[in-house]
């Protein structure tokens, strides 16, 4: 009996010792933490709906009969506050601390949400027709220091909490648990100061003074933090351990926040407060549900070994409108600072290079690549603007032009790219590093110039000075870019040989390795390619009489295939559907290296005769280089479990050509009462494809009907192929000069569902039209009947009385078409919407379906060859006279 007494003692003890450590401090005071968690959603829910509103009443402004709307926000949800109120574990005179203020942080949530709730009656009632905004102006302004007043209470309330803790809880820095909880405190203390840097504001349309430095700084210090994170992680327990990887991967999700938001920060995005708005809630995303999100699972996880403190997520603050400066003053760009080269040589290292260095020079190729890219976008906009200033050089009374424009929305110097690749380019020997940050500092010097020049167009064109100068200062600037293009050329063919000079002065980390075989092998005869493509474009321009020899490179194609598996030998084949497999780049780098070759062969001079408007050979040959070359060996880099370097891109050196000042091609030939420039010796003819348009077909749309082309275009990862895709930008691109500003383009695509990216725009607006062209890139399933159901809709809602009303469905591949599409094609050709079919493809494709559906719509069914490609869409553009 004593000893059942004595063990119902015990178990009495033990519960009412568990019993009073179900709640120790870390968790009463997450509690509270809790609370400021809610009253965050509160500000950060209602700010989004304020917004909405603010944005409904510039209209009202200008037409007093509309109506506004306000959703209902519902009730103040007291669940969290009553909770941390009735908090268990902490001592009477800390409980009383916390719970004053919870209370003066209900108040004023309350009192916010009572002004909210106050601003949804007005507008419920239509208040706002009687006193013209008044009040809601007043409202609004005194939710915005209510917002501000709430932010302050929370981080003075969590101070407390903290302080509170550390009584509870000091820090030890032998404690794994502590450690890596004030390492996750303190990033997620930097990333809140750096969101409280700047508002979100509800009148988005003034330019903001936005805080770029702060946030360069930022994302700078983020490299450190996530170098030095998580070194006690093999301490922690599963699956708290788990949390902090996930934590830096986040940490690195919000590093790339920033460094597309600094790339991002162009001139249009300067001209209002859009982009700030945009960043400010892409950042509070990322934190509050990402960073955060990980640092609380991390802190539950770790309760069976330390209980830690919850962190508060950011709370919002909102201005009405930004107060920065007006419009951005545009002066003449000053041309770029061009630095010596340092010379360097490099000396064997007797040990390999470690991930750190491996990982900063492979960074030097992907800013090149950056690079590369930014700058084709700028030649296509360059291009493009070129054609459409040839047509006002010499502007012809009686016919109408559109206003000459330029906009560079889609180029975006790659600063944070830069600065990202200084930070980390530490690890490399310092004479190497020097002197290749110098010659990459050049690269960005020239990209800023480029934008300097840019923004020159964009006020020459927008003032209309091309009306009072004859394209004088255009004549200037394009020719300026023509010297900028082919210097970052020759500058970027530098940086790569060094860089490359760097990582080849490093002993291999495993020589035997079947990584670093087969990467040696893959690189030699990309070597190979790299230079039949310069052969070829030196070829073109006219440098060089001769054709690159290909014997080699068909040679070391047959050695790769042959020696496949013993280059690759103990790698995993995993199959073509798998990304993972190091056999496919492998295969395909090397039999694509053969086509290559052939295409090289097979290369003939260019027409002296062909139209200055039409896409010249080389474009093939840059593409196919670009994404059946490099792409492949690239993705074997990426896969490589040593160090196999990446290869850079090449630009398209024949996309932009300053041609002879002539009168276009298309221009009337009668005479004119002002006197034409001197003449001018003409250009080499570098710009042309090989078969230039015949002669019966003129280049021009004079006299034919205005056009209401949608071009529904195949866009399904079929289409990835350099007689595909290319073909059908070319063939589009042919026909941009020739548009008039009442034809009018459409784009939809199809690769699933269908769906419109670009609406009907003026052939005056052709920059635009081609900027939608070379983003179109191949993905995805095909489902044509939706396409067609779409193209359909597009065609009729804008539908041209006595117009071209013309669908032209470009595709590669036959396709099940519905009953309902082919009553559709013969209904909507009896409304004098027609349809034609253009085929593309290495071999012709006769397709049943297609033929049936062309003759119902009653339009054409052609296979697109190289040598129709520049022709065929201004045939369709032409299939209608002026009545």
């Amino acid at each position: 009996m004593y000893t059942s007494f004595a063990l119902s003692l015990l178990l009495v003890v033990a519960y009412s010792s568990a019993y009073s450590q179900r709640n120790p401090p870390p968790q009463a005071l997450n509690q509270y933490v809790a609370f400021l968690n809610q009253s965050a959603d509160v500000v950060f829910d209602r700010m989004q709906m304020l917004q909405s509103y603010q944005q409904s009443t510039r209209p009202f402004r200008a037409n007093p009969n509309t109506l506004l709307r306000l959703p209902s926000s519902g009730p103040l949800e007291e669940y969290d506050y009553r909770k941390a109120l009735a908090q268990s574990g902490l001592t009477a005179r800390e409980s009383q601390q916390l719970n004053d203020e919870t209370e003066a942080l209900w108040t004023l949530l309350t009192t916010f949400d009572q002004s909210a709730k106050a601003l949804e009656v007005y507008v419920r009632l239509k208040d706002y027709q009687r006193d013209n905004l008044q009040k809601s102006d007043a409202l609004l302004a005194d939710l915005q220091k209510q917002a501000e007043q709430i932010s302050r209470k929370q981080d003075a309330f969590y101070r407390q909490i903290q302080r509170i803790y550390r009584l509870h809880q000091p820090f030890q820095a032998s404690d794994p648990y502590l450690a890596i909880e004030r390492e996750m405190v303190q990033i997620l203390t930097r990333e809140k100061q750096t969101l409280a840097s700047w508002p979100y504001y509800l009148n988005d349309e003034k330019p903001a003074d936005w805080p770029v430095d702060t946030l360069r700084e930022s994302m700078l210090k983020d490299v450190d933090l996530l170098a030095g994170l998580g070194k006690s992680e093999a301490q922690i327990a599963y699956p708290a351990s788990s949390m902090i990887g996930s934590f830096k991967t986040a940490l690195q999700s919000i590093q790339d926040l920033k460094q597309d938001a600094i790339n991002n920060y162009t001139f249009t995005a300067r001209q209002s407060a859009r982009h700030a708005n945009a960043v400010y809630l892409s950042l509070i995303n990322h934190y509050n549900n990402d960073l955060l999100a990980f640092y609380h699972s991390f802190v539950q996880y770790s309760a069976s070994a330390r209980h830690l403190l919850d962190f508060p997520k950011f709370s919002p603050v909102f201005a009405l409108e930004p107060s920065g400066s007006g419009p951005e003053k545009i002066g003449r760009t000053a041309p770029f600072q061009d630095l010596p080269l340092i010379p360097f040589r490099t000396t064997p290292s007797a040990t390999p290079a470690s991930a750190a260095t491996f990982h900063a020079l492979n960074a030097y190729i992907d800013f090149i690549n950056e690079s590369l890219r930014q700058m084709n976008r700028l030649q296509v906009l360059v291009r493009n603007y070129q054609q459409s200033a040839e047509s006002h050089r010499f502007p012809d009374p009686s016919r109408r032009r559109g206003s000459l424009f330029f906009n560079h929305d889609d180029y975006k110097v790659p600063a944070a790219d830069y600065q990202l690749l200084i930070t980390n380019s530490k690890p490399i020997p310092s004479d190497y590093r020097n002197a290749i940050n110098t010659q990459a500092q050049m690269l960005l010097n020239i990209l800023n110039e480029m934008d300097g020049l840019s923004l020159e167009l964009i006020a020459y064109t927008q003032g209309k000075e091309y009306e009072q100068d004859r394209l004088k200062r255009s004549d200037f600037i394009l020719d300026r870019y023509a010297v900028l293009f082919d210097t970052f050329d020759r500058k970027k063919e530098q940086l790569y040989a060094d860089v490359r000079r760097i990582h080849e002065s490093y002993k291999p980390a495993n020589p035997a390795s079947s990584w670093h075989i087969a990467g040696q092998a893959l690189l030699k005869i990309m070597d190979q390619d790299h230079a039949a493509l310069f052969g070829v474009r030196d070829f073109w321009k006219g440098e060089n009489r001769q054709l690159p020899a290909t014997e080699e490179i068909q040679a070391e194609m047959r050695r790769l295939l042959t020696d496949e598996y013993k280059n690759l030998k103990g790698l995993t084949r995993y199959g073509r559907s798998n990304g993972l497999c190091p056999y496919s780049p492998y295969e395909d780098l090397a039999e694509n290296s053969g086509r290559f070759a052939e295409k090289v062969t097979a290369v003939k001079p260019v027409s002296p005769t062909a139209p200055s408007f039409a896409t010249h050979p080389y474009e093939s040959f840059y593409y196919f280089y670009n994404n059946e070359l490099v792409y492949q060996y690239n993705k074997f880099s990426e896969l490589a479990k040593t160090g196999v370097l990446k290869m850079i891109n090449q630009p398209n050196g024949f996309l932009v050509r300053r041609p002879a000042q002539s009168r276009p091609v298309s221009e009337p030939t009668a005479p004119t009462t002002q006197t034409p420039p001197p003449a001018v010796a003409p250009a080499p003819p570098v710009s042309a494809s090989p078969a230039p348009i015949p002669a019966e077909v003129a280049p021009s749309l004079d006299g034919f009907a205005p056009n209401n082309m949608v071009l529904l275009l195949d866009v399904s990862a079929s289409m990835e192929s350099p007689y595909k895709m290319p073909l059908l930008k070319k063939s589009i691109k042919s026909l941009l000069p020739l548009l008039r500003p009442e034809d009018q383009v459409s784009v939809v695509v199809y690769s699933g569902k269908a769906r419109v990216v670009l609406p009907p725009t003026s052939g005056a607006r052709s920059a635009e039209i081609a900027r939608a062209i070379d983003d179109l890139q191949s993905t995805g399933e095909t489902d044509g009947n939706d396409g067609i159901r779409t193209a359909y809709k597009v065609a009729d809602k804008h539908f041209i009385p006595l117009g071209n009303n013309r669908i032209i469905l470009a595709t590669d591949g036959e396709f099940p078409i519905s009953e309902s599409v082919y009553e559709s094609a013969w209904k909507f050709a009896r409304k004098n919407i027609n349809l034609t079919v253009l085929t593309f493809g290495k071999t012709v494709l006769n397709s049943a379906n297609l033929k049936k559906l062309a003759t119902l719509g009653q339009g054409r069914y052609e296979h697109v060859t190289e040598e129709k490609a520049q022709l065929q869409l201004i045939l369709e553009a032409q299939a209608q006279k002026k009545p």
